[in-house]
């Protein structure tokens, strides 16, 4: 597990700074794993609600882009703290590796203090702004436990991007097994067991995530095993380390979180086009074709590590090399990917319409899966392609993307809901929207790359 030896250096650290090929993979099957094992656990929750019928899972649908937004937040800072642990690394400066790490959080602290009130304040209005007036009170039971258990959602991304950082890519699978364990075993006792229903899924989910940051304290500060150590005094407020974990960590968590609210709208759309069936039917078969993005986000959290010690160490030359290879093995395994799950359509859907409400869009919802996945490979590009521009320092450019690709694919589900208004239209709006977004991520990352190679008089040919 890649403990530290009398000098401190793990075998983790010592791959992530050596070859580059051997550091993706063992980075990123791992973080596979883990991202594997974090959308599971969604689908659990998924499983076990489609249960209980369309409007329980319709209150989920709703909820989620909020619920997904406090995520990406966390996620967002997490790669930040990620990004600037592994320069510190690549620097061979441990100390400064370790503060960075206790200022990420603190930075979960404050940035929860400010959202917690906002998020329970504005619950209401906003369910009934994105359309959950008719089942007002099932979203309000699942959003209350996850709004009020902000801190826990926002610090297991921060904690996982610290693991990650100094490549102990191993035990960043094991926290996230921990917590799909502890989910599997709640959610039916919770939602069935204790008759709590929508809010057990919730509950089910906060207690998994503090699970998976209790395991990941004890091994920083009780077994002290990890290459990072963590003091009282790192945890006191630090401007220049603050401001380094934020260069990379504020865009990246905008980022994602821009993506998520964005989602509000385009379930707005669904709904209008649809209704709530429809919207559950959307954002269930969407969360089945988003398993297939999983290489993309391995290997880009893969990338933003390693590129990012090669940053710090000064391989500049390594940085095209990795990314290269990176895009190579995504985009290969995806397209393998997209065709299994094209061809197995039908049992996807039929796992998520088994309760009998959901029957008549059973063939609806494999022909949705099929239409996503012909965007499956080219989508891959953003993932891979943002993942370098943060190793670059460049995620301003990477959330200017985000940004134009999500307000294209807003315009686009309006111009069929109103042009055109049947379902069909709103799948292939998505897909031709993310095809471009893939495509324009691809062409900014390369754009960067070579910007920065040029400041660093660093010839093309390598």
């Amino acid at each position: 597990m890649g403990m530290a030896e009398a000098d401190g250096t793990t075998e983790d650290v010592r791959i992530l700074t050596g070859d580059y090929r051997r550091a993706i993979r063992h980075l990123s099957i791992p973080i596979a794993v883990a991202l594997a094992i974090q959308h599971i656990n969604i689908l659990v929750d998924t499983f076990w609600v489609a249960g209980l019928g369309a409007d329980p899972m319709a209150s989920i649908s709703i909820v989620y882009p909020v619920f997904a937004t406090v995520m990406g937040i966390g996620s967002g800072l997490g790669i930040g703290a990620s990004s600037a642990i592994a320069r510190s690394i690549g620097h061979n400066r441990r100390k400064e590796a370790g503060t960075k790490a206790g200022q990420s959080i603190l930075l979960s602290v404050m940035v929860s203090v400010i959202l917690t009130p906002i998020l329970l304040v504005t619950m209401e209005p906003s369910i009934v702004l994105f359309g959950g007036g008719e089942i007002l009170d099932l979203c309000v039971e699942y959003a209350t436990p996850l709004y009020i258990a902000t801190f826990v959602i926002i610090l297991n991304g921060i904690v996982t991007g610290m693991i990650r950082g100094e490549g102990a890519a191993k035990r960043s699978m094991y926290i996230q097994l921990l917590s799909a364990v502890v989910n599997i075993i709640m959610d039916p006792i919770l939602i069935y067991g204790l008759g709590m229903g929508v809010a057990g899924a919730a509950w089910a989910t906060v207690i998994a995530f503090g699970s998976s940051i209790m395991l990941a304290f004890y091994w920083y500060f009780v077994k002290k095993d990890m290459y990072l150590k963590i003091g009282r005094s790192d945890l006191k407020f630090s401007p220049p380390e603050m401001k380094s974990v934020l260069k990379v960590g504020l865009p990246e968590a905008t980022e994602l979180s821009v993506m998520n609210i964005f989602n509000v709208f385009l379930n707005f759309f669904v709904i209008a086009v649809a209704g709530t069936v429809g919207v559950a039917m959307y954002s269930t078969g969407w969360r089945a074709v988003y398993l297939l993005m999983i290489p993309a986000q391995a290997v880009g959290g893969a990338i933003v590590s390693v590129c990012s010690a090669q940053y710090g160490a000064e391989q500049y030359t390594k940085i095209r090399k990795t990314y290269y290879y990176g895009v190579r093995k995504t985009v290969e395994m995806l397209s393998v990917l997209a065709v299994v799950l094209f061809i197995a359509a039908g049992l996807a859907a039929s796992a998520f319409t088994y309760e009998q409400g959901f029957a008549p869009i059973r063939g609806e919802m494999t022909h949705m899966i099929r239409v996503f996945c012909i965007m499956v490979p080219v989508m891959s590009l953003i993932f891979t392609g943002s993942s370098l521009l943060q190793s670059l320092e460049n995620a301003n450019i990477a959330l200017a993307s985000s940004f134009i690709r999500n307000v294209m694919l807003v315009v686009l589900f309006a111009l069929a809901a109103h042009l055109i208004g049947t379902p069909d239209s709103l799948w292939w709006s998505l897909t031709g929207g993310e095809i471009v977004g893939g495509l324009i991520m691809l062409s900014l990352a390369l754009w960067k790359l070579g910007s920065f190679e040029r400041s660093k008089g660093i010839s093309r040919k390598l």
